[in-house]
């Protein structure tokens, strides 16, 4: 079959290789579509800790199942799928209080495991067992499937926050993840919502959605000056990071209200990570400020339920390009040039 092999930092190969073998309590997908995720991105240029060459990346993944292993029930051959890629162990505390994306012994699809840039994707037996594997809901196509893993870490990161009518809500960061969390804030109630980025195209593409948004050029504008003036110097119930900016984090700060809400939803290089945030203004204004990694196979379930009910937006604004798999690296430099919003790849 072929695949998008990662074989080293920096190289990216379209090949044939083996076609994986399905243990048992596992399946075979064949794969539909690949949404090409930021992650993806920054491991192929830059390496992961978590991803050990030679590995097949793609983590955002919809298909159909191809094979079951021994003993799996409840599905069958044919049906349409998506699978939450982040798996726990399922016994330690955090996967039986239904908190598996914060496992200690986490293992993610397109990282430990290899992904779905790939014909065929095996899912593993404890993926399966722990309810990974979600059936689409009818009338859901595979493009706009592919959506539910960024959105339902979009979900696990705003269930902290309790966003509600009538609340304002900056979200600094116009690519698909500050789309999905403005869409989000809108459904849960929020009155206002400001959508912050330096790059003009982004703002743009924000401006497909149809919704009554402020958007705020920030390479032009200040942002904690404007947020402050449209709040009557009160400041946003809730600001959501959603780019891996340090300075942005401290300006969330700035802008949030007394016993407001941040969400460090965007992380910063290891080497960046400290050395932004002024902790005299989370003590002062008693702000709350969370952290938020991956997802959950509930929250997945969720976010293709939102999707099918179209409760967020339709796909067309958020997959702006298509390509086949062995035009990956089409769909990376377009990414690169900074021209897409959501990229998918299909096998």
């Amino acid at each position: 079959m072929k695949a998008a092999v990662m074989e080293a930092i920096g190289r990216l190969v379209v090949k044939d290789v083996p076609l994986p073998k399905v243990e048992r309590g596992g399946m075979l997908i064949a794969v539909k579509a690949c949404a090409i995720c930021g992650s993806d991105v920054r491991t192929i240029n830059y390496g992961s800790s978590h991803v050990h060459p030679p590995r097949i990346l793609g983590h955002e993944v919809v298909g159909t199942i191809l094979e079951l292993g021994e003993g799996v029930s409840g599905y069958s051959i044919g049906e349409a799928v998506a699978v939450t890629p982040a798996i726990g162990c399922g016994k330690c505390d955090y996967c039986r209080s239904g908190h598996t994306n914060m496992c200690p012994d986490l293992e993610t699809i397109g990282f430990e495991f290899d992904g779905g840039f790939a014909e065929i994707m095996a899912v593993p037996a404890k993926a399966v067992a722990q309810g990974h594997v979600n059936k689409l809901p009818p009338g859901l196509n595979f493009e706009k499937a592919v959506l539910a893993e960024p959105l339902a870490c979009c979900i696990n990161g705003q269930e902290p926050l309790s966003i509600g009518i009538g609340q304002s809500v900056v979200i600094i960061g116009a690519g698909t993840i500050g789309l999905f969390h403005t869409e989000l804030a809108f459904v849960k109630g929020a009155s206002r919502v400001f959508l912050a980025d330096v790059v003009p195209e982004k703002l743009e593409l924000a401006a497909r959605l149809g919704k009554d948004l402020i958007l705020v050029n920030s390479s032009k504008t200040n942002l904690v000056e404007k947020v402050l003036s449209e709040t009557d110097g009160r400041g946003a119930d809730v600001v959501i990071v959603a780019c891996p900016v340090g300075e942005a984090q401290n300006q969330a700060l700035q802008m949030v209200a007394r016993r407001g809400r941040v969400s460090l939803f965007g992380g910063l290089p290891p080497e960046k990570s400290t050395g932004y945030l002024d902790s005299n203004l989370i003590h002062y204004k008693e702000v709350g400020v969370f952290g938020a990694h991956a997802s959950t196979a509930p929250q997945n379930r969720l976010a293709l339920s939102l999707l099918a009910g179209e409760k967020i937006g339709k796909a067309i604004n958020y997959v702006t390009h298509v390509f086949p798999l062995e035009k990956i690296h089409d769909g990376l430099n377009v990414i690169k040039r900074g021209e897409a919003l959501k990229v998918v790849i299909k096998p």
